[in-house]
């Protein structure tokens, strides 16, 4: 029992490596609009209605990764909020912006890029114009969470890789030894061989395996994903990730089912059979990194 409280809560730290997005907006009508696009999308996320709430919240909550603001606002505007968050956060966490605005112009679209804002939203947002920016920016942030996650594994003895997660700021410290590499690299191999006593190699790489972690950890959960957030775990095109869902499907690992909530929506699971063989693996890759802690 206590293996299998370890593994689900490893499974709920997983989940929620997901990023939080933050809507900034001083219109109400509009946060409840984005607010509703984003959950009919997948993504868990926030509401600030104006800039400086939105800095103390990102300040206590390292869940927050994409922060999709509106330029014209009272006090603060977008720029502003931009030129802090490019100064004050995105050196030593993964956080990306996206802007939203009603006056369109080239200068007012390049002072926005600037400030590191990766991508330029016209009112009024179409879903489709929202999720294939969302699409990106979550990828791009999974590829940054690794890197700085990455760095403050190799920094710290007892530190893990869900700290942005939970919420909490990695802890800083030396760079990591030759050895403590070697032994980075030898457990990275160890966790391979393990995955494939479970699976067929063609599918322990890429696209497909990102699915199969993020469905496992909603499945242990006893909840499925919408398909627009499976591929969003992934770090590859949304067609590519499509197209591995697709696989996945006809190889009898995943279900598909449409949402009984929002008939437009799909959503997906692990089968059965699937689901115990990754749970089979995360206990044997759990209890090897438990044993190397020890």
């Amino acid at each position: 029992m206590r293996g299998e409280n370890n593994l689900q809560h490893t499974a709920r730290d997983s989940t929620a490596a997901q990023c939080h997005v933050l809507i900034v907006d001083d219109d109400p009508v509009c946060l409840e609009e984005y607010a509703e696009l984003l959950e009919s999308l997948g993504y868990p996320c926030q509401q600030a209605p104006d800039a400086a709430t939105a800095l103390r919240m990102i300040c206590n909550d390292y869940r927050i990764g994409i922060v999709l603001t509106d330029l014209l606002m009272p006090e603060m505007d977008g720029l502003t909020l931009l030129d802090e968050l490019s100064n004050r956060f995105m050196a030593t966490r993964p956080l990306l912006a996206i802007v939203v605005t009603g006056q369109t112009s080239l200068d007012i679209a390049i002072s926005a890029m600037r400030s590191n804002a990766i991508d330029f939203l016209e009112k009024p947002v179409s879903l489709q114009s929202l999720s294939a920016s969302l699409r990106r920016a979550s990828a791009r942030w999974t590829r940054l969470a690794a890197v700085f996650q990455l760095q403050a594994l190799a920094q710290t003895t007892g530190g893990g890789a869900s700290d942005f997660s939970q919420g909490r700021a990695p802890a800083a410290g030396a760079k990591p030894t030759i050895e403590e590499l070697q032994n980075f690299a030898s457990q990275m191999m160890k966790d391979r061989q393990i995955r494939s006593k479970f699976f067929d190699a063609q599918i322990l790489n890429g696209p497909a395996w990102d699915i199969l972690i993020d469905l496992a950890a909603a499945g242990l959960q006893g909840r499925a994903v919408p398909t627009s957030s499976a591929c969003a775990s992934t770090q590859a095109p949304f067609s590519t990730a499509l197209r591995h869902v697709n696989q996945l499907v006809e190889a009898n690992l995943v279900k598909r089912t449409v949402d009984p909530g929002d008939k437009r929506r799909t959503l997906l699971e692990l089968e059965p059979e699937a689901l115990e063989q990754m749970t089979r693996y995360l206990a044997s890759s759990w209890e090897m990194h438990s044993v190397r802690r020890r």
